[in-house]
């Protein structure tokens, strides 16, 4: 206790405004996304899914997800996020799929701890290593991740950062347990980690940087050179569909309008300081990269939102600080409390232009709570514990710490007779397995997001379903309804 007393006295004066920041943060972004969830707006894509598979991990159980398109799918074979089962013991604490949402923003927020002392090793200004930091945390990729769900990329982005500054200091101990850690958490940060020593190399040339590049080089061929291949049907989910390698062209880094804004506001975070010394943008390049040249074919990768932009987050702040150090010397102005403004109305600016979600606190919107929310929290109290259900997107992740948990697909079914919409066509709904239970609202607060289709055909496919003998509804309460499932229909 002593010990813990000398050392709380030493650091908190030391460092108060950024004990101030990390608390401040972390408590902004735990309320961004426990209030998103709790009001319905979270998704079982991708969540649900994420929070099932730590929940499995943490019952000493395989990494199987029901949620996903293909229902008893072992995780791994998506992903490759053993990460998820370092952190499974959560749920031990809380077994609670909030427990996950705020587990994920301590890990983000705590990562700014070695940012900034990257920055107070290169002895930049105080004032300068705070706004720094201050950009780090309210990168629009990190808002962004931190507000849509649950991602191992946030892991894996926070421990690079831990590994940068291991790696910086050499410190080779801790460098090698966050490498591996950052290795764990998803299958292309052997990239960066590669990209990453790759450019130590190049600044200490210091031969120990090659152990770390052929360490990452040996994963990224097993990963995709044999495990996607061969061990796993169909392959890896996102590659184009002539293969990873196919048509590279330095071209797609820049062909879309998405893509070139990518680049201008995350350099723009960062005062486009980075620019000064390119070789520091190796393995931001090679990020981007991956996205929009490798992984062309995930359309939802190639622009400012959802949580691919979280990777840049160290990949720009560790090129900031070693590029103020390259010049700080020739271009005083550049480690100045002047300087250390302008970075931050830099991150302001960005934060004001694409109206990020560290705003939506100040929004009245985001703290009304729709009356459908009470409703269905009342019929999920009417589910057995263990019962299998099936249930719209947004009401999933409510759902998914029980092993049979499915999600409800609208489509169009053809019917040669007995159609229950009198046409030859109707709409209707496939879901995996056998659920015993399905709960859906069908109000219109909702949209495509959480129907995964138009609200109107989801209405008209339930009453098909109730026509034709497959469910039987058991309560109702507003637009929320529970039904038992009378039939499958792989049956």
């Amino acid at each position: 206790m002593q010990l813990l007393s000398k050392y709380s006295k030493s650091i908190f004066p030391k460092y108060w405004p950024l004990i101030i920041i990390l608390i401040f943060f972390s408590i902004a972004y735990s309320v961004l996304g426990i209030v998103r969830h709790n009001h319905y707006q979270s998704f079982g894509y991708d969540l649900g899914i994420d929070d099932q598979i730590v929940w499995q991990f943490s019952n000493f159980r395989l990494p199987i997800t029901s949620i996903d398109d293909t229902p008893f799918m072992l995780s791994l074979a998506n992903h490759v996020e053993i990460i998820y089962a370092v952190i499974s013991p959560i749920y031990w604490i809380w077994d609670d799929v909030r427990m996950l949402i705020i587990m994920q923003v301590l890990v983000m927020v705590t990562s700014a701890i070695p940012a900034f002392l990257l920055a107070k090793k290169y002895k930049l200004k105080e004032f300068l290593c705070y706004a720094i930091t201050l950009s780090y945390l309210t990168f629009f990729g990190v808002q962004n991740a931190l507000w849509f769900d649950v991602h191992s990329s946030v892991f894996g982005s926070a421990l690079l950062m831990w590994f940068i500054y291991f790696i910086d200091k050499e410190k080779l101990r801790l460098a090698w347990l966050f490498f591996f850690l950052t290795l764990l958490s998803k299958e292309n940060f052997a990239a960066l980690l590669f990209l990453v020593s790759l450019t130590y190399l190049f600044i200490t040339r210091k031969k120990y940087h090659l152990y770390f590049m052929g360490v990452s080089l040996v994963y990224l061929i097993f990963i995709f050179g044999f495990y996607f291949p061969n061990i796993i049907s169909g392959g890896y989910k996102y590659q184009t569909k002539d293969g990873l390698l196919s048509d590279i062209n330095p071209i797609y880094l820049i062909n879309t309008p998405d893509k070139r804004s990518v680049f201008f506001y995350s350099l723009f975070t960062f005062g486009f300081i980075p620019l000064l010394y390119p070789l520091y943008l190796i393995a931001y390049i090679g990020n981007l990269a991956i996205y929009f040249i490798f992984g062309r074919g995930v359309p939802g990768a190639q622009g400012l939102f959802l949580h691919y932009r979280v990777d840049l987050t160290p990949l720009l702040v560790f090129a900031t600080i070693l590029t103020i150090d390259k010049w700080k010397n020739k271009l005083k102005w550049l480690n100045s409390t002047y300087f250390a403004i302008y970075i931050i109305i830099c991150a302001c600016a960005v934060q004001y232009m694409l109206h990020l979600p560290l705003s939506y606190l100040t929004k009245q919107w985001f703290w009304d709570q729709s009356p459908e929310v009470a409703n269905i929290n009342a019929l999920i109290s009417y589910l057995p514990p263990n019962a299998s259900v099936a249930s719209q997107d947004n009401i999933t992740p409510h759902l998914s710490h029980r092993r049979a948990i499915f999600t409800l697909w609208p489509q169009q079914q053809k019917f040669t007779k007995n159609s229950p919409c009198g046409e030859k066509v109707c709409d209707w709904f496939s879901w995996g397995g056998e659920p015993e239970y399905l709960i859906v609202d069908t109000s219109n607060e909702w949209d495509i997001r959480h129907f995964l289709g138009d609200r109107k055909g989801f209405i008209r496919g339930l009453k098909n379903l109730e026509k034709a003998g497959y469910i039987k509804k058991i309560k109702q309460k507003g637009h929320a309804r529970l039904f038992y499932v009378l039939k499958s229909f792989n049956k």
